[in-house]
């Protein structure tokens, strides 16, 4: 097992936290009632975004120090999924965004395709030596 999929596993379960918590701080202090109540769809997809991401973050956590690797298949196709949808919204709401945050969204976009990479040899390699278990593998019936 890889000690940096660990660390950054840890480190994406706290800056997820942070940023939720930045989201609706920021959306309550710079918006008035008009305001803050066009803005409910686009906050309740975020949050909803950003709680299904510190779920699947947590499930990664876990299947990282019992080596379960179906779940860590899971999060890799959460993660391919999720940041094709990421990226693909951040696209469309361009016109809203300025060039630094495009910037962001694309370095994140690589950073998150690499994170993928890592996932999945990690995972060949785990097979590959044997150091595998399975959440079905229980006593035989």
């Amino acid at each position: 097992m890889r000690k940096g999929l660990v660390a950054f596993a840890y480190i994406n379960l706290t800056l997820t936290v942070v940023a939720t918590t930045s989201l609706y701080i920021t959306a309550v202090r710079n918006a008035n009632v008009k305001e803050l109540n066009s803005e409910y769809p686009r906050l309740i997809i975020a949050t909803t975004a950003q709680v299904i991401e510190i779920c699947m973050t947590i499930m990664f956590i876990v299947a990282l120090h019992k080596k379960y690797v179906i779940l860590m298949r899971v999060f890799l196709y959460f993660e391919i999924t999720y940041s094709v949808v990421g990226l693909v919204y951040s696209l469309v709401c361009i016109s809203e965004e300025s060039a630094n945050e495009l910037f962001l969204m694309l370095f994140e976009f690589t950073l998150q395709i690499y994170l993928a990479i890592l996932i999945y040899s990690s995972i060949v390699k785990m097979e590959r030596d044997g150091t595998v278990k399975y959440t079905r593998d229980r006593d035989p019936v």
